[in-house]
């Protein structure tokens, strides 16, 4: 017994640790994208508000940890401690039941956890109650006390940690079933049937709720999206573990102490090992990454990662050129960044959380107020609870430069009662007067640039018609200026830059070389007219390139030219197919 004890003492303590490295390598980022799905408020009126919910407690514990997941470790280590107490709880329940196997028959149902991430980890903290309550029912002796406490265990996990009743009414089922007999099969059956009936009751009394609100709780997943199936595999583990256990609790050579002492140890660190080496991020990592830095405005992180690591997805490539263009440098990276399009500027007609926090920085750092407030109203709709922070804190400042004061100040107030958002809140209330507003830099500017046309396109989905107004409106709108010319080389569409290239000529203003080598190309290729060539005053190194391209371009493979001229926009012009445009 000793040995037993010992040995899962190593196991448990093998499993925490390869549960926070494995959390903190491959999910680090998208953890602290999902801080973002709710928001936990130190006030009464929040608790309150959760607790006149089925499982709103359970809502209310995971907002409140979620919450930290903007701190270094933390969601590894939560994650760890969570998964760690449910096997913990899962193996005294099987011992309870009578089979004194190791703790890695307990650890196991927990690997799914790490196979299925979640979007929350709401169904991560209702399983800890949920095996909790099982492991009590199973320490009550007494069969008539253990059964009537089964039934008010039952309904105390429904009431504050739905679904947790359903994980704990299947593990007892399997616990009464175990050590036979009619009554207990009897019992077995009635607090199932208790479990299932406990939500259609309450959908019918206490609660105004659809169906599936009433079985799993509010916010165990976003409403608008189907239950994955891996809840079902997750959850559905747990009672098919034990029953196996108890199944094979006689079967000393299955469960052998002496082979389980030697082989579960290796067996565990060999399953870690393979997650942590073969387990592949989440697909969004990236993009998590960038959307991180972004959120601190650390936009030469964005840039210095590009440049070690291929940009993966469209999400991260809309990261990577909102950086460059905060930086500065979106004429000279626009052609060493393989380019999609215009999903590499902005989301076309974005519904994902990701895509409105995208969308509205986009249409934020073009100077378009009105667009990035739908988007970031839109996504604080679209978070789990209807509330989002980080888009909040959006919300405050296009209310502010849109001197809507009463608007902003609810949404300051909401943001003072949360932990890490109140600082910024706190230093946003001045601004709530008008003349502070109004002399405060950043407001001032913007409000100057506010487009005074009424422009109907969106600029998801009609992403140069929208830029163009605001360029027409406010020439002096560098960044709005920057996208469009941008979106116009990559599309190949000389003419109606060369149209935005006279304007600057005219205003006599220095041209970057991406737009000199797209002037150089135009008079080449599109139209002969060397006195209006000459008028641009090209630089001499940068008309020197081009003749050496245009030479070199005779005799030289494809390949070899891109080692030469692959950042030159000449060479994007010849060998680079444009990509499709979006239908509209």
């Amino acid at each position: 017994m000793k040995r037993l004890l010992s040995a899962n003492r190593l196991l448990f303590l093998f499993y925490l640790t390869g549960c926070f490295l494995f959390f903190e390598l491959n999910y680090r980022y998208g953890y602290r994208f999902m801080e973002q799905y709710s928001l936990f408020l130190f006030r009464a009126d929040f608790l309150m508000e959760l607790l006149g919910q089925p499982g709103g407690f359970n809502e209310y514990i995971t907002a409140f940890i979620t919450q930290f997941f903007l701190l270094p470790f933390f969601a590894a280590g939560s994650l760890a401690v969570l998964s760690g107490g449910i096997a913990g709880f899962f193996h005294l329940f099987i011992r309870r039941c009578g089979a004194n196997v190791s703790v890695m028959a307990a650890i196991a149902p927990v690997f799914l956890f790490w196979i299925y991430p979640a979007e929350s980890i709401a169904s991560v903290v209702a399983a800890l109650p949920g095996t909790g309550v099982a492991l009590g029912y199973a320490c009550i002796k007494r069969p008539v006390v253990r059964r009537l406490c089964g039934f008010a265990f039952l309904l105390a996990a429904y009431v504050l940690a739905a679904p947790a009743h359903l994980l704990a009414a299947a593990l007892i089922v399997v616990y009464e079933v175990s050590a036979g007999g009619k009554a207990r099969i009897a019992a077995a059956a009635g607090l199932l049937l208790w479990g299932l009936a406990i939500p259609l009751l309450a959908m019918r009394t206490a609660y105004v709720l659809p169906v599936r609100e009433a079985f799993l709780g509010k916010h165990l997943y976003h409403p608008e999206y189907p239950i994955p199936a891996s809840f079902g595999y997750t959850w559905c583990s747990f009672p098919l573990a034990a029953l196996l256990a108890c199944t094979l609790r006689r079967q000393k050579k299955v469960f052998r102490q002496e082979w389980m002492n030697a082989a579960a140890p290796m067996l565990l660190l060999a399953i870690i090992m393979g997650g942590l080496a073969f387990y592949k991020q989440h697909p969004l990592e990236q993009a998590y990454r960038y959307d991180w830095y972004a959120r601190q405005q650390q936009w030469e992180k964005i840039t210095a990662h590009a440049a070690r690591h291929p940009v993966k997805d469209k999400d991260a490539l809309v990261y990577v050129n909102l950086a460059y263009a905060y930086t500065g440098r979106f004429n000279e990276a626009l052609m060493r960044i393989p380019q999609i399009g215009e999903e590499g500027f902005i989301p076309h007609d974005p519904k994902t959380r990701l895509g409105l926090i995208e969308a509205s920085e986009v249409a934020w750092l073009v100077n378009h107020t009105n667009a990035a407030q739908r988007f970031a109203f839109t996504g604080v709709l679209s978070a789990q609870r209807c509330v989002q922070p980080r888009l909040m804190k959006r919300l405050v400042e296009t209310y502010l430069v849109n001197e809507e004061y009463q608007v902003a100040g609810k949404y300051i107030r909401i943001l003072e009662s949360s932990l890490f958002y109140s600082r910024w809140a706190r230093e946003q209330r001045p601004l709530l007067n008008p003349g502070k507003a109004a002399s405060t830099d950043w407001i001032a500017q913007r409000r100057r640039l506010n487009p005074v046309t009424d422009n109907n396109y969106d600029l998801t989905k009609a992403l140069p018609n929208a830029l163009a107004f605001l360029i027409d409106d406010h020439p002096e709108n560098k960044r709005a200026f920057e996208y469009g010319m941008g979106y116009l080389l990559i599309y190949k569409d000389l003419k109606p830059f060369m149209h935005y290239m006279n304007l600057l000529k005219e205003k006599g203003e220095p041209l970057p070389v991406l737009y000199q080598e797209a002037i150089c190309m135009y008079y080449s290729a599109v139209e002969s007219n060397p006195e209006a060539f000459r008028s641009y005053a090209i630089h001499p190194k940068v008309y020197g390139r081009f003749q050496s391209y245009l030479k070199e371009a005779q005799r030289l493979s494809p390949t070899l030219l891109s080692r030469q001229y692959g950042d030159t926009y000449y060479y994007y012009a010849q060998f680079i197919q444009p990509p499709k445009r979006q239908n509209r």
